[in-house]
């Protein structure tokens, strides 16, 4: 061998050096990507660092699994996401068959997407197994590759764990909703049935004092004297508390209103007092109230500020023991002007940052010689349900709503309610503060409280016509009705009230709306059609009360809408406010 051909070997041997070193390099670096080109002296290795190299990091770097896949299904390449979903090492995913990830019987489906993607292109979902035994979601898209690549079929596997766990989010949520909207037409179902037979109850009792004060029964029979006087009770409270629980989901659907004016406070305050004056009365509390001298003016809802007061005086008489101590004080201040509290925990809500709502305000202190409030349970007092004692002997005071409501009532006008107690045995003190009805507010106009007119005096009556399919509550108010001096007719039925109508012609007609084939908006839209019927009065009455069913009445054409049972003074109290016949006081959406 020649020197020559030495040198040329060498020289040939240092050359492929040079290219396995390359190859290392490239391999090292990432870059494995590259081609061989045949040349005269032999093949040459060509890396593809430039070219090819941003490609490979994109398909490193991608979010989903890609593959490649020979004839027979098996992984010629993957990405490390694939190696990273199926929890194997990216070096023992070579070789493997892809089918081998698939659950046995989903296997004829992934082969139906193989056959698809050999062809030209197949999508759809499936699951891939884990190397721990588990499996995930996923969505394959699988193509063909050009004949020229070496591989049959390219693959990208979408990971869909966390769009299934969104998927079953949703629908639990549309499922709680579905719920939640069940829940209030079941509540607005049961109140409409509750209220139905408590109208002709209250009724009754209200005709028994009725006898009683004209004698036509003993005076001196205590009997029937103590039978009204419970009935009265518990019938007051049947009705507070489905009033309650349809006022408190209607807080949390956000579709309470609220009717605002300008409010006198203390006058408020007296008639939740007087309202409550047989149950404190019945338990011989020694109830103090200590109002200011001055009128204190509030922009507030005068029924909801009645409530607010009388459920929490409610709430001082139940939970004090017979013949306790219970005190209601309203102050006038601004921060910084507050009444000292009681040492105790307390439990505070309020709108605004500062636990307190703007200044001046209203404040409306409510303090009780009870059972007190324990230390873990004054957190939660005014969540819903909450009982403080679930003893038997207060195994029936109510459902655990009144402080909610009077909450979500008392933070919608502006203000915060803050309890406070020692402990067991040391009673309660619930503070409300109400922002007060500036100059400002006075001078915006609001309207004062309603006139509500004098009732009329014995033997000035209407002709009233009473319609409803519940002939105990039609009979019953139709006879009250009597007892006041007015004249009256019952029906029972939509035509059968038509009928009556123009036969009796009547000045009021007291109408329930969920009458048999012909409920009452349709029956009041006849009495606005036919010229007959001009000037009547129409009173909606019945179980249904919420602001939607006010405001269609009025669209009906109905002068007043009253929600069932309804009491005497009230019902007294819309007869008096049209002074002249056909003379219509206020609207329906007013609510009488």
């Amino acid at each position: 061998m020649t020197g020559a051909n030495q040198q040329a070997e060498i020289d040939d041997l240092r050359l492929r050096l040079q290219e396995a070193e390359e190859t290392i390099r490239a391999i090292r670096s990432g870059a494995v990507d590259a081609f061989v080109v045949e040349e005269s002296h032999g093949a040459r290795v060509y890396t593809l660092q430039t070219a090819d190299r941003p490609y490979r990091l994109l398909v490193e770097e991608m979010q989903q699994g890609a593959l490649t896949l020979g004839d027979d299904g098996t992984i010629a390449y993957c990405n490390r996401r694939f190696a990273d979903l199926v929890g194997r090492p990216l070096e023992r995913l070579m070789g493997v068959a892809f089918r081998d990830f698939i659950p046995l019987d989903a296997r004829p489906f992934y082969e139906s997407l193989l056959q698809q993607g050999r062809a030209g292109a197949g999508q759809g979902e499936a699951y891939v197994r884990k190397a721990d035994g588990g499996s995930i979601p996923v969505f394959l898209t699988l193509n063909a590759l050009p004949p020229e690549c070496g591989m049959a079929v390219g693959v990208l596997v979408t990971d869909l764990t966390t769009q299934r766990h969104h998927e079953k989010l949703n629908a639990a949520l549309e499922a709680l909703k579905e719920s939640d909207r069940r829940k209030n037409e079941f509540l607005a179902i049961l109140a409409h049935e509750l209220r139905n037979p408590l109208a002709p109850i209250r009724n009754a009792v209200h005709i028994l004092r009725l006898t009683a004060g004209r004698g036509l029964t003993s005076p001196e029979d205590e009997t029937i004297k103590s039978t009204y006087e419970m009935m009265e009770r518990q019938v007051g409270q049947m009705v507070r508390l489905v009033d309650d629980l349809l006022d408190v989901s209607r807080v949390n659907r956000g579709t309470i209103e609220l009717r605002k004016e300008r409010v006198e406070l203390t006058s408020s305050v007296r008639h939740a007092v007087e309202a409550c004056g047989s149950l404190y009365k019945r338990m011989d509390h020694e109830l103090t109230v200590t109002l200011p001298p001055q009128p204190v003016y509030l922009n507030a809802d005068p029924t909801r500020l009645a409530q607010i007061v009388g459920n929490l005086l409610v709430n001082a008489c139940k939970f004090t023991d017979k013949g306790g101590r219970i005190s209601l004080t309203v102050t006038v201040g601004g921060v910084g002007n507050q009444e000292s509290g009681v040492s105790a925990e307390r439990a505070t809500s309020s709108p605004t940052p500062d636990s307190r709502p703007p200044t001046p305000f209203a404040a409306i202190r409510l303090r009780d010689s009870g059972i007190g409030i324990a230390a873990d349970q004054l957190p939660r007092i005014f969540d819903m349900f909450t009982q403080v004692d679930t003893t038997l002997e207060r195994s029936v005071s109510g459902l655990g709503i009144g402080l909610t409501l009077v909450k979500s009532l008392v933070e919608l006008h502006g203000g915060s309610i803050e309890a406070e107690s020692p402990g067991p045995g040391g009673g309660s003190t619930f503070t409300v503060r109400l922002p007060l009805a500036g100059a400002d507010a006075a001078r915006a106009g609001l309207p004062a409280a309603p006139e509500r007119g004098a009732v009329k005096p014995q033997g000035f009556g209407r002709r009233i016509l009473v319609v409803d399919d519940n002939v105990d509550g039609a009979e019953s108010l139709a006879m009250l009705l009597d007892f006041s001096g007015h004249e009256t007719r019952t029906a029972h039925s939509g035509p059968e009230a038509l009928g009556a109508a123009r036969e009796f012609h009547p000045e009021v007609v007291f109408l329930d709306i969920g009458l048999p084939g012909m409920n009452g908006y349709e029956v009041a839209k006849h009495f606005r059609q036919e010229p007959g019927f001009n000037g009547i009065v129409l009173v909606a009455l019945t179980g249904w009360g919420s602001a939607e069913d006010k405001q269609r009445s009025t669209e009906a054409g109905f002068d007043f809408h009253l929600t069932k049972p309804v009491e005497a003074g009230v019902m007294a109290n819309v007869l008096a406010r049209f002074s002249t016949l056909g003379t219509v006081g206020v609207p329906a959406a007013g609510n009488a």
